[in-house]
């Protein structure tokens, strides 16, 4: 059973690495001659392996098919369905997840079962929803498509993982009387009056997200305090709070068995309480992938336990991971799926490694609590060191407070706030009773999040370049488990020179050019440019913001901390535009960039004006445009830059970058006159492609002298923009000059490495960050 599971499990897996689905008749005829191979030469590992690899193929050409009807009607349509996720009516959120059972377009029903997240394009005139209510919406559906860039949050992997089929916007709506979902409709109300029994409580948002899975009330310093002290994973229903559950309802079971003494009927009444208790509470939190896990496993250990056969700790884990995949094949591209799996193997390895409490000698009652503090602290810290590459992998960096953190919370949360949250939602009948624990059990959380703000800005990122370093530290501490110091120090010690001395030769430069980066950022609708030289930066552009978020923090900070840098040499804002440069707060804040200019009168900017120029690295920085400063910069007035590498001993220049910002049709014009010669190698489309910028004068103009056009069109734009954006006038103008059209909307982040006079272009979503999904999200 090992191997078939095994097997299962990795052909599922294998899903991560396709590019593509093969089509059905290739995967059949594939499939049918690889059986008979296998089963000529009695591979049953990869029968095993193939199984699970059908398994993967169904469930991913099922999801891309229910993805592919939301490119069928590009207008609204009409849908029927049921709310799915819980809905807050006290907090302003138009967010929600629907399920459909009905579509309605051009006079035609269809029953189409799609998982929706939608938003209401109205936030003032949005009804109140709840869960399990049927409703019918007029919508508009977008294919579940995100930006992708090569370091922070990728929407696009998320909502595979979640088995999102699309988003949309709802305009109008209707609650349907008939078909209401009410054990659904139960959670909400016992929700909503929770809501209610809590609300002026100091940690509601915390309370909430304990007692219902509910995260939508947590705030954004909520967020980052949990991740720098590595409590996330304590403050919602995980596997840990499942596993209490079950120990609750195994204690209550216990008390009744004795109750009733020899009676045959409660002999089994603790292991029926406690898996009751678990899918009680697995079932509040909405079946969330972790509790599944957690109840998965405990309903396995119980039957084993019922049928009285044993088995080793891992083999129940491995069929609980294979059982896991098989059931939501999807299920591995979530980051709860992995981290869920990951703490318990680390779990039960480090028990199987002899960390755990010994219940065999003889010893007093203070040795057996030192025995079990120590047991606490070596699986914090096993936790801390064998989990760093899931951490770095998923998040890209790790808390190193968590340990400590989490040595003094993970049990005062368990032995109080947990069971006093349960006992509030068991008597919330009696509104009284239910208060008073609701009141216990938030002036329990007060110890834990005052501990945790200790912890706060502690959050650690690992650099790309570390990852060997993160993978090495993780291979030591196994090592040393396995291979203790005492026996084989000289084995070890080799193996931390060799640790140490290994390290990556840094690249040569070509023809005694040194190599140079452009990375224009996938941000939407705005703008980000990184230029890079030697491990350092200088930004243009900062992107846009919203209540909440920022482009600045989720894309450039990723992107800048994923390469190790914490400083920017300097800022460069093209002008005052929203899109452009709503993130220079944050910037200024988070990496205080060394010099900063802007085309309009700033506090602390230098200007950039035509004339100005300055040296960095390699390269020599001159502004073209405008002609002078103005108290606010508008389009007309953005910040054009023309950056080139400086000449070396072979009299040769490497390919130029022209920084356009969204100059319009008069400004080109001008531009044009006073730069009769300008013919950059790499231009920014002006104004994100519109058809008031880039006239065919203006590109006709460029190359009066040289004859020559822009090799590389590079344009930052969302791919579903009110606009419109870019004009396919403009992109043709672009092409028929022989122009390589790189665009965010297409190809998500967009890198071009410089090194001497060749460029390598890397297109993030085709080249880097390719998997079988992407080209579906961006069919048109």
């Amino acid at each position: 059973m090992n191997k078939s599971a095994a097997g299962v499990a990795l052909g599922l897996l294998s899903l991560h690495f396709w590019l593509a689905l093969p089509t059905y008749h290739g995967f059949v005829t594939a499939l049918m001659i690889g059986s008979v191979v296998c089963f000529y030469f009695q591979w049953r590992l990869l029968i095993y392996i193939a199984i699970g690899a059908c398994l993967a193929n169904l469930a991913a050409t099922s999801y891309l098919k229910n993805v592919q009807l939301t490119f069928i009607e590009p207008r609204n349509i009409t849908i029927v369905g049921e709310v799915s996720s819980l809905l807050n009516h006290k907090k302003l959120d138009t967010l929600f997840d629907f399920v459909t059972s009905e579509l309605r377009q051009q006079g035609k029903r269809s029953s189409k079962t799609l998982r929706l997240r939608l938003s209401w394009q109205d936030p003032d005139n949005m009804p109140v929803m709840k869960q399990g209510e049927h409703w019918q919406l007029q919508i508009r559906l977008r294919p579940p498509s995100g930006r992708v860039n090569s370091a922070g949050y990728d929407r696009e992997r998320q909502f595979v993982g979640q088995g999102i089929h699309a988003t949309g916007i709802v305009y109008s709506g209707h609650r349907l009387e008939s078909g209401q979902n009410n054990l659904a409709s139960l959670r909400q109300s016992a929700f909503d009056t929770v809501v209610g029994i809590t609300e002026g409580l100091d940690h509601q948002r915390y309370l909430l997200a304990l007692g219902f899975g509910f995260r939508g009330a947590l705030l954004d310093e909520d967020w980052g305090l949990l991740r720098d002290s590595g409590l996330a994973h304590l403050m919602a229903i995980s596997g840990l709070h499942i596993g209490l559950a079950i120990m609750l309802g195994w204690w209550c079971g216990s008390l009744l068995r004795n109750v009733f003494g020899d009676w045959p009927g409660v002999v089994w009444l603790p292991l029926w309480l406690g898996l009751c208790a678990g899918m009680l509470y697995a079932w509040l939190a909405g079946f969330t992938l972790p509790t599944q896990r957690a109840l998965l496993m405990s309903l396995i250990a119980l039957v084993l336990l019922r049928v009285r056969i044993v088995w080793p700790g891992w083999q129940v884990l491995l069929l609980v991971f294979a059982l896991s995949l098989a059931m939501d094949p999807l299920a591995s591209y979530s980051a709860g799926f992995w981290l869920s799996f990951s703490a318990v193997a680390v779990i039960a390895a480090a028990h199987a490694g002899g960390v755990r409490v010994d219940t065999h000698r003889n010893t007093s009652f203070f040795q057996r609590c030192l025995g079990r503090v120590k047991v606490l602290v070596l699986l914090q810290f096993a936790l801390l060191a064998l989990m760093l590459p899931v951490q770095w992998v998923w998040f890209g960096g790790f808390s190193p407070w968590a340990p400590v953190i989490n040595l003094l919370a993970v049990p005062w949360v368990s032995l109080f706030t947990v069971p006093l949250v349960l006992a509030a939602i068991i008597f919330s009948p009696i509104e009284s009773m239910a208060i008073i624990c609701w009141q216990l059990a938030d002036l329990t959380l007060s110890p834990v999040l005052s501990l945790a703000q200790l912890a706060r800005g502690g959050w650690w990122t690992i650099a790309e370049n570390q990852g060997g370093w993160v993978l090495a530290a993780s291979a030591v501490v196994v090592l040393l488990w396995l291979l203790p110091l005492r026996r084989f120090t000289a084995l070890v010690t080799v193996l931390v020179i060799v640790a140490v001395v290994w390290d990556k030769p840094a690249p040569e430069s070509q023809d005694g050019l040194v190599p140079w980066q452009v990375d224009m950022l996938d941000v939407g609708h705005g703008l980000a440019v990184l230029i890079s030289s030697n491990n350092r930066s200088v930004l243009y552009d900062t992107g846009n913001r919203w209540p909440g978020g920022s482009i600045a923090s989720s894309v450039i900070e990723p992107v800048l901390k994923q390469r190790g840098q914490s400083r920017l040499d300097g800022l460069v804002l093209s002008h005052a535009d929203s899109d452009h440069a709503a993130g220079a707060d944050y910037l200024e804040e988070i990496f205080a960039p060394i010099w900063k200019r802007s085309s309009d009168f700033r506090e602390g900017y230098q200007p950039c004006i035509r004339g100005e120029q300055w040296q960095w690295q390699s390269l020599d920085f001159r502004v073209l445009w405008p002609p002078k400063q103005v108290k606010r910069a508008a389009n007309p007035h953005s910040c054009v830059i023309e950056i080139k590498q400086r000449h070396n001993g072979s009299g040769t220049d490497g390919p130029s970058l022209l920084l356009t910002g969204d100059i319009d049709a008069v400004s080109e014009l001008l531009l044009a006159r006073v730069e009769p010669g300008l013919s950059p190698d790499i231009l920014l489309v002006p104004h994100h492609g519109s058809r008031s910028s880039s006239t065919a004068t203006w590109l006709d103009q460029m190359g009066w002298l040289s004859n020559m056009a822009p090799r590389y069109a590079l344009v930052s734009v969302a791919r579903y923009n009110p606009w419109q954006l870019p004009s396919a006038d403009v992109r043709q103008r672009y092409l028929e000059r022989g122009a390589n059209w790189l665009s965010t909307a297409e190809s998500g982040q967009v890198s071009l490495e410089i090194k001497g006079d060749s460029v390598e272009v890397i297109r993030f979503r085709q080249d880097r960050k390719s998997a079988w999904f992407r080209p579906v999200f961006h069919d048109e």
